[in-house]
C-alpha cells in the first residue's frame, strides 16, 4: 500500500510568513539609509555609493536567475532560513571589523553583494510558499497585507534612521548591528512557520535544466508571459517616476529637500493604502482590471505634466503610490493563482529578473530624456505607458484568438 502524501494545512493567515519579510525589509531599508548617509559623509562623494549599489544590483539580477531552480528544488522554508542566516553572519562580521571613518571599498561591496544574494533567494521563496500555506480565497488579502507591511517598513525606516542619527554616538556600526538583529528575528520567525516539505520523487534536475524548464513553462502560458511583459513595462516607468521627482524638486521648487521627503512619504503612504484597499477582496483580479489601473497610472502622469503646482504633484504622487501598490498585489496574486506549485519558485525568479533589470533600464533611458524635456517628461511617460499597454493587450488578445 503506497503512502499518502502529507499535505500542508492551509490557513487564511500565517503570522510568521507575514512578519519575516517585513522584519527583513525594515532591516535592509535601515541599512541602505545608513549606508547612503555614512559613505557620503566619510568620502564627500556619491561615486563610491553608486559603484557599490550598482554592483549589488547586477548580483541581484544573477541571484534572481538562480533562485527559481533552487526554490523549486529544495525546501522553501529552508531557503528562507539559510538566506537569513547568511545575511545575519555578514552583517555581524562587518559590524565587528568596519572602520566607520574610513570604509573599505571591497568590504562594502562584499556585504552589499551578500545581502542582495540573500534578498534574491529569500523573496521568491517567501512568495512561492504563500500558496502552499494560505487558502486560495485568502491569497489576495494576504498579499495585500504583506505589501502594506513592506510600504510601512519603507516609511518607518527613514524615521528610525533619522532618530538614530540624532544620537551622537551612533555610527554605521550600530546600523549594521541593528540589521543583523533584524535578520536574527527573521530567522526565529521562519523557524516558526509550520511547513512540511514534500520532495518530488522524480530525478532532480540540474540548475540549467530546471531554469530552462521554468522558461518553457512561462512561455507555454500566454497569460504569464503577458504579466511579465506588462510588469516589466510598468517598472521602467516606475523607475522613471522616482527619478523625475527629485529633478522636479531641484529645478522647479527651489531644491527644498523637505518637499522631496514629503513626496516620498506620501508615495509610501499611498502604497500602504493601496494594499489595504484589497484586503477584503476574495476574488483574484483579472488582467483586464489590472490594465485599467495602469491606464489610470498613465492619466496620473499626464495630470502631473499639465498642472504643475506642488500640491498637485503631492496628490498625484500619493495616487501613483496607491495604484502601483494595487497593481503589484494583483499581479502577485494572479501569478500564484495561474502557476502550478512546483513551478512557483522559477516563475517568481523569472518575474523578479524583469523587475530588477528594468529599473536600471528606466533610469538610463529617462535620465537623458529628463534632462532634455524637464517636467514635460511626465506627459511623455503618460502617453507612452498608455500606448505600450494598449499594444501589449492587443497583441496578446490577437495571439489568444489565433490559438
Amino acid at each position: 500500500m503506497s503512502e499518502l502524501p502529507v499535505v500542508n494545512r492551509k490557513r487564511t493567515f500565517n503570522w510568521p510568513l507575514f512578519l519575516s519579510p517585513f522584519i527583513s525589509r525594515l532591516g535592509d531599508a535601515l541599512y541602505i539609509f545608513g549606508l547612503n548617509w555614512f559613505i557620503v559623509k566619510a568620502t564627500g562623494t556619491a561615486s563610491l555609493l553608486g559603484i557599490v549599489q550598482g554592483i549589488g544590483g547586477i548580483v541581484l539580477v544573477v541571484a534572481d536567475l538562480l533562485a527559481g531552480p533552487l526554490v523549486d528544488g529544495m525546501n522553501r522554508k529552508m531557503v528562507m532560513f539559510w538566506s537569513d542566516v547568511l545575511s545575519f553572519i555578514a552583517c555581524l562580521l562587518m559590524a565587528l571589523i568596519v572602520d566607520v571613518n574610513h570604509p573599505v571599498f571591497y568590504q562594502l561591496v562584499l556585504l552589499t553583494v551578500i545581502l542582495d544574494i540573500g534578498l534574491g533567494f529569500n523573496f521568491p521563496a517567501a512568495k512561492a510558499l504563500v500558496p502552499e500555506l494560505i487558502e486560495t480565497s485568502a491569497l489576495q488579502r494576504f498579499n495585500a497585507l504583506s505589501n502594506t507591511s513592506i510600504n510601512l517598513a519603507d516609511i518607518f525606516a527613514p524615521l528610525l534612521g533619522g532618530a538614530l542619527l540624532a544620537i551622537k554616538w551612533v555610527n554605521f556600526r550600530e546600523f549594521l548591528f541593528i540589521n543583523a538583529a533584524s535578520f536574527l528575528l527573521s530567522i526565529a520567525l521562519v523557524l516558526g512557520i509550520s511547513y512540511r516539505y514534500q520532495p518530488e520523487r522524480r530525478q532532480r534536475l540540474s540548475i540549467w535544466s530546471s531554469l530552462t524548464s521554468g522558461f518553457k513553462y512561462v512561455l507555454g502560458k500566454s497569460l504569464l508571459v503577458q504579466m511579465v511583459v506588462v510588469d516589466s513595462v510598468v517598472n521602467i516607468f516606475y523607475a522613471a517616476f522616482n527619478l523625475l521627482l527629485p529633478y522636479d524638486v531641484k529645478h522647479y521648487f527651489n531644491g527644498d529637500e523637505h518637499l522631496y521627503s514629503y513626496l516620498m512619504a506620501v508615495m509610501a503612504i499611498g502604497g500602504m493604502l493601496g494594499g489595504l484597499s484589497l484586503i477584503r477582496s476574495q476574488k483574484v483580479r483579472t488582467m483586464n482590471q489590472i490594465e485599467h489601473e495602469i491606464y489610470l497610472l498613465a492619466a496620473v502622469m499626464l495630470i502631473a505634466g499639465v498642472w504643475r503646482p506642488y500640491l498637485v504633484l503631492l496628490v498625484v504622487t500619493g495616487i501613483y503610490g496607491f495604484l502601483i501598490s494595487r497593481i503589484g498585489v494583483s499581479l502577485y496574486t494572479l501569478v500564484q493563482d495561474q502557476t502550478e506549485v512546483a513551478y512557483l519558485g522559477r516563475v517568481f525568479g523569472i518575474w523578479f529578473i524583469s523587475v530588477d533589470f528594468m529599473h536600471p533600464v528606466g533610469n538610463f533611458i529617462f535620465g537623458f530624456i529628463i534632462d532634455w524635456l524637464g517636467e514635460g517628461t511626465f506627459i511623455l511617460m503618460g502617453v507612452t505607458l498608455a500606448m505600450a499597454i494598449f499594444v501589449i493587450s492587443w497583441l496578446f488578445s490577437r495571439r489568444q484568438s489565433e490559438s
